[in-house]
């Protein structure tokens, strides 16, 4: 997922770690806490990058490429497998933000559906973060998901502001309709993002109809 959408510069927060290392902090401890984190995905993605498609990252290049101790890794993550979730979630909620900024600011289901499903295909248009979206799916697929104990909260939040689009216009099943649009379009990124390519104006006018289409058929 990627470090950047265009438009979005903030930089939502991820719960980093394990239950073992959720804390009750300071509000100023927090935020160096927040830091590291940002530090540390910021340098896993460098890794990421540089090793390609061929070679995970080793914790001792992640924290090396940040500057950090050994003592600040774990501090906030139990092990590799986990600051990859945390890399890939932070791009997640990164799409969500600016989706909800873009998809909020149209009035009309079309209006507001096609801003959702541009700003979902708006990752593969860089190049540059079109790669970095690349190895870093490609590494979350090396890993055993579901071991890890960070939240998977980056796709609910992209699936839920459309099913608040479809709701908030009225589309009867409103949830199950979103995950329907959500599994497609997020799909059809993946297949993209893998093969290098990029959804022409065709077959993102195709993509619109279709799912406008679909929704409004009832």
């Amino acid at each position: 997922m990627t470090e950047t959408v265009p438009g979005q510069n903030d930089s939502p927060r991820v719960i980093p770690g394990g239950r073992q290392l959720r804390r009750v902090p300071t509000p100023r401890r927090q935020a160096s806490y927040d830091d590291e984190v940002n530090v540390l995905i910021r340098a896993a993605q460098s890794v990421m990058l540089r090793n390609g498609c061929t070679e995970q990252p080793r914790i001792a290049e992640i924290v090396g490429a940040a500057g950090m101790s050994n003592q600040a890794f774990y501090r906030n993550f139990r092990g590799r497998d986990d600051v990859i979730v945390a890399t890939y979630e932070q791009g997640l909620l990164k799409i969500h933000a600016y989706l909800e900024h873009r998809v909020l600011e149209q009035s009309g289901l079309e209006a507001r559906l096609a801003a959702w499903i541009d700003g979902v295909l708006a990752q593969i248009e860089d190049r540059a973060l079109s790669e970095l979206s690349r190895v870093i799916i490609w590494n979350m697929g090396q890993i055993a998901r579901t071991k890890s104990e960070i939240e998977p909260v980056g796709h609910t939040r992209i699936r839920e502001l459309l099913g608040q689009v479809l709701d908030e216009s009225g589309v009867a099943d409103a949830e199950r309709t979103a995950m329907f649009v959500h599994t497609l379009v997020m799909g059809l990124t993946t297949t993209y993002l893998e093969s290098g390519e990029q959804p022409t104006e065709e077959v993102r006018a195709h993509l619109l109809r279709f799912c406008f289409g679909a929704i409004t058929a009832h």
